[in-house]
């Protein structure tokens, strides 16, 4: 009776124990560097490396597109008398981009202010419908304006009439290359504080390369544009810089024949295409 039991207890043995000792073996005997060595972990690691990266890519590339709306406001400047208005700043953020006569009228900026919630507007457009463009309307009235439409002409946003008054503070003698100048200037400052992309149809200029400047600071600051980090290089800019972006120097047509001296009723060269 006892040789069936122990006959029955070795083959129990037998059965069990190479399975348990093959998986003791695997479990002991690979070290965390063997580990590490094999396919399938080395595939899921990267995989996992993946994830992370693009995961890391979205968030950064989120920050460029929460920017919060930038600020618009104007700024008296000094009156040298060379109008009959009163010069100011339209500004956004601490860029000035446009340098407008105002009447004053009864004591009034209302011109200015009328100008201020134009491209305050017109940022809430860009926001909700990022394809628009600035253009230019040289054929509604004497003096060019600069607008806001689609790419198609929908959806038009007059963003600032020029006036006389406007060209003769310019110093500037040529209305469409002065309202030119403008929109390169308020397109880039979109560009940088709406999207957080850097300037493209100003850096011919003074203002376009100390706004590329303070751009470049920001993105290098953390790899990615905010605010913050705007504001951070807009200060740590030197004050001949920072001026270049407050000041209005005269700008210089191009020779004849060239794109900016053309009189076109568009500028698909000075538009916001995200």
């Amino acid at each position: 009776m006892s040789s069936p039991d122990t006959s029955h207890a070795a083959v129990s043995e037998g059965f069990q124990a190479p399975e348990e000792l093959a998986f003791g073996e695997r479990a002991k005997g690979k070290s965390l560097k063997e580990t590490l060595k094999q396919p399938v972990f080395l595939a899921a690691f990267l995989l996992f490396l993946g994830v992370m990266g693009l995961i890391l890519y979205l968030e950064r590339g989120s920050i460029n597109v929460e920017l919060p709306p930038p600020e618009i406001t104007y700024e008296l400047l000094p009156n040298q008398g060379l109008t009959e208005g009163v010069p100011i700043a339209i500004k956004v953020n601490q860029v000035s981009v446009f340098q407008i006569d105002d009447p004053m009228q009864g004591g009034s900026a209302a011109r200015a202010k009328e100008v201020v919630a134009a491209l305050e507007g017109a940022v809430q457009d860009l926001v909700d419908e990022p394809g628009r463009v600035v253009t230019l309307d040289v054929d509604s009235s004497e003096l060019p304006a600069i607008v806001q439409d689609n790419p198609d002409g929908t959806g038009r946003r007059v963003l600032i009439q020029l006036t006389q008054g406007d060209v003769t503070l310019s110093g500037q003698t040529d209305p469409k290359w002065l309202a030119r100048n403008w929109a390169e200037r308020v397109t880039d400052a979109f560009k940088v504080f709406v999207f957080g992309e850097a300037p493209m149809f100003s850096v011919g200029s003074e203002y376009g390369q100390a706004l590329q400047t303070m751009h470049t600071a920001a993105l290098q600051e953390r790899g990615a544009i905010s605010l913050g980090s705007l504001n951070r290089a807009y200060e740590a800019m030197p004050d001949a810089e920072k001026s270049k972006l407050a000041n209005f120097p005269p700008p210089e047509p191009p020779a004849e024949g060239t794109p900016g001296a053309k009189a076109d009723s568009k500028m698909p060269h000075a538009g916001l295409l995200k």
